[in-house]
């Protein structure tokens, strides 16, 4: 259990910024769309630097915050699911349902994020190939974790399908 509530307080951790963070772009974002002046402000996507000069950056950065969002919907969607296994309700219907949803979170966002990214590469020129990467920040990974949580959700499906066939066999 030590290891659970360690998970929770890292996760919790993440959260609190990661809502410090949403409030600033949801501040940044129509500020931006609103002003007609070059932005100085080194932004990067993925180890990409990002100007704002036209419309369509500031269109592609706004489908970068909506896949920021995604993934801390998801975040809290996990939260909320080990806040479920420490009262210890493991096989129950809104785990399975949770774990579907933080599924579909993660792989909206790695969606909006590859997304917006290919896009500004073919507007700008400078490389129109998707960059699938490696490491934690790839969209091949983020999806792949998308993928686990649903697969997941349908295991935790099973078991308690099967628990509750045990349960009336005496």
């Amino acid at each position: 259990m030590r290891k659970l509530q360690l998970l929770k307080t890292i996760l919790d951790f993440i959260w609190y910024f990661s809502i410090i963070a949403i409030i600033g772009m949801a501040i940044f974002i129509p500020y931006m769309f609103f002003s007609n002046e070059f932005f100085d402000i080194p932004i990067e996507i993925n180890g990409n630097r990002i100007l704002v000069i036209d419309l369509s950056t500031k269109i592609i950065l706004t489908l970068d915050f909506f896949s920021y969002c995604f993934f801390i919907y998801g975040i809290l969607k996990l939260r909320k699911i080990l806040t479920l296994f420490s009262k210890l309700v493991i096989f129950d219907d809104i785990n399975v349902l949770l774990l579907n949803q933080i599924g579909r979170c993660f792989l909206m966002a790695s969606l909006f994020s590859m997304i917006p990214l290919f896009a500004y590469k073919l507007i700008q020129k400078n490389n129109s190939t998707i960059d699938f990467g490696g490491g934690f920040g790839s969209f091949l990974f983020t999806a792949s974790l998308s993928l686990f949580f649903m697969v997941l959700s349908e295991v935790f499906k099973i078991s308690k399908t099967m628990k509750e066939e045990n349960d009336l066999t005496i």
